[in-house]
């Protein structure tokens, strides 16, 4: 098979943290098809994501929803011709939809892999190689229990008789979103020889109950800085309002940086606490230790990779919104003695 293999196509249109739960994913197929083009197909507003995958060949956007039907039939029967066109042998679908699975069989790519969320459906059918994937919220009734979403991802790709490799999850952040990012700390006045706290105090997929109370971000932070550390807030430019209190007291990077260089800012600071979202992901990808506010979502398949007791958790039946300062207050000093311990 992998001398046969010359083009593949990777599919994850979005959110942020499911597309970067595919990076070690990515170096495993980079692995086995060292000489193979790898394109990847996304969600136009989540294409700068993907700057942090070295080597990445290509990248393909797809428009964001429309309500507009007319709009929406032209833009796959654009992108089924595109793949049909494109000669790619092997395609990975790794959100296993009814569109994605539909377009991939009319494509004709002999290798269609899917993560499905059940099996004896259609869908199933019109893939070659699958894998039925557990929700962030599902019981584990499955065969992959305790499984991270990376996980099943790399699982779906041993099921198709790759070779393994050691797990590589690294975001690599390019050096003008970096260059970038030491601007701003220049410009906030930060010293990198003082500990730098960054909070991200905002979770963006609308599963309810997994924010934590942006006054309780504050309270934090203003604890923190009585201590003489330095605290940084994100967030994404639809944020900058919302925080608009908080810029009176802090630097807030929401409105005045892209995704890629907020997590050039996440490398420049010591620990980085917020709750279940891409850029806590791509943080932790970028070798940053951090303080994740997790739930009602599995803290196993969808919290800090390979790092379970990094996640702080409600107790049983309760929410985020449950937890109380003092306890991200402990996780945080837990976190600040392992950085300075290193």
């Amino acid at each position: 098979m992998h001398d046969q293999i010359e083009s593949i196509l990777m599919i994850r249109r979005g959110a942020i943290g499911d597309i970067i739960f595919t990076l070690p994913a990515y170096y495993l197929l980079r692995a086995n098809f060292p000489n193979s083009k790898i394109s990847f197909l996304v969600k136009e507003n989540y294409a700068q994501v993907l700057k942090g995958f070295p080597g990445l060949d290509e990248v393909w956007v797809t428009q964001n929803k429309s309500k507009n039907v007319l709009k929406l039939w032209e833009a796959g029967s654009d992108i089924l011709d595109k793949v049909k066109n494109s000669n790619f042998q092997l395609a990975i679908d790794f959100s296993g939809n009814s569109g994605n699975a539909v377009l991939l069989w009319l494509s004709g790519i002999k290798h269609r892999w899917g993560s499905i969320k059940s099996s004896n459906t259609l869908r199933e059918r019109l893939y070659t190689n699958t894998v039925v994937r557990l929700s962030s919220l599902d019981s584990p009734v499955s065969d992959l229990p305790d499984l991270h979403r990376i996980d099943q991802n790399l699982l779906l790709l041993k099921k198709g008789g790759l070779t393994r490799f050691p797990v590589k999850n690294e975001y690599i952040i390019p050096q003008e979103n970096q260059e970038k990012a030491n601007m701003l700390f220049s410009n906030w006045g930060l010293s990198l020889q003082k500990p730098v706290v960054f909070i991200q105090p905002f979770t963006g997929d609308g599963i309810t109950g997994k924010a934590w109370p942006l006054e309780r971000y504050v309270t934090l932070a203003e604890y923190w800085r009585n201590q003489g550390l330095q605290v940084v807030f994100g967030g994404g430019p639809e944020d900058r309002e919302k925080l608009s209190a908080v810029a009176e007291r802090f630097p807030v990077a929401a409105g005045q940086t892209d995704f890629v260089t907020s997590v050039g800012l996440t490398v420049l600071s010591s620990i980085v606490i917020g709750g279940d979202t891409g850029l806590m992901h791509a943080a932790l990808a970028a070798g940053k230790r951090t303080v994740m506010l997790v739930g009602p979502t599995d803290h196993r398949r969808i919290g800090p990779y390979r790092h379970p007791e990094w996640a702080i958790r409600p107790q049983q039946g309760k929410l985020v919104a449950d937890i109380n300062v003092e306890q991200v207050i402990e996780a945080t000093k837990t976190a600040l003695d392992e950085v300075s311990a290193r």
